[in-house]
């Protein structure tokens, strides 16, 4: 081989050992933290929201964020996007979503919709779709927890009469039971994110609340005793678990 093939061999040799070395160098990681609604079950992706026993012409719903990334010391803008589908129906005029803000230092935090009371609300229920957006600061966190859905009415709007229900108030379920969780606690649903806020002791109050609310109207009305309305317990009477 002579010395011109062995010079042009050496010079390949030492290119690709060069240029796969600067491939190899690892690349920075530039990752945005994900955010989405704070919820472990599907039953706990909707809310309801009640005018019920409200005297206010606007109501407050606070929908739950988590982000997957580390807390920072300033605020960070998050955005929602409303999913206009067969879900949605409310109008815009209907309701404001406030600009969203995960607040210096913090994982978790609360994103505020105001809903307006309409006598619409007196015969209908209006329902919202809303999906988490990407922004500058936060991308889409896993698509199971993407979603929110909110209703609202000036009616009792009846969620699934789910465990808490039945741990705290009452075992049976039906639309005036429900009626008098409303008027008695001032939420409209009772899953394991309320029972998370109040805690053991506090769930105990509330349920005792519903169950002297019962036990005061029965002795007042011995002839009118407070029964279940609708459902699988219809006609029966609505025992209290506290």
């Amino acid at each position: 081989m002579n010395k011109s093939m062995k010079s042009f061999l050496a010079y390949m040799v030492f290119s690709m050992l060069f240029f796969g070395c600067k491939k190899s160098e690892p690349i920075l990681f530039d990752e945005k933290a994900a955010i989405t609604f704070n919820y472990f079950q599907v039953s706990d992706s909707k809310q309801m929201f009640s005018f019920l026993g409200k005297s206010e012409a606007v109501g407050t719903v606070k929908i739950p964020v988590i982000i997957n990334g580390f807390p920072e010391d300033r605020d960070r803008r998050f955005e929602v996007e409303v999913v206009t589908d067969t879900i949605t129906d409310a109008k815009p005029s209907d309701y404001q979503i406030e600009t969203g803000i995960i607040h210096a230092g913090n994982v978790k935090d609360t994103l505020i919709l105001k809903v307006n009371k309409t006598t619409e609300l007196n015969d209908k229920v209006l329902n919202l779709y809303l999906r988490v957006k990407p922004n500058d600061e936060f991308s889409r966190g896993i698509a199971e927890r993407q979603y929110y859905q909110v209703a609202w009415s000036n009616q009792a709007i009846m969620p699934t009469w789910g465990t808490y229900f039945r741990t705290f108030f009452s075992t049976a379920g039906s639309t005036r039971a429900y009626r008098i969780f409303v008027e008695t606690t001032g939420l409209t649903n009772f899953t394991a994110t309320e029972y998370r806020l109040f805690g053991q002791a506090g769930a105990e109050v509330l349920g005792r609340k519903f169950g002297d609310y019962i036990r005061a109207w029965n002795a007042a009305h011995p002839e009118d005793r407070l029964l279940h309305d609708d459902g699988a317990s219809k006609g029966l009477a609505i025992v209290p678990k506290y």
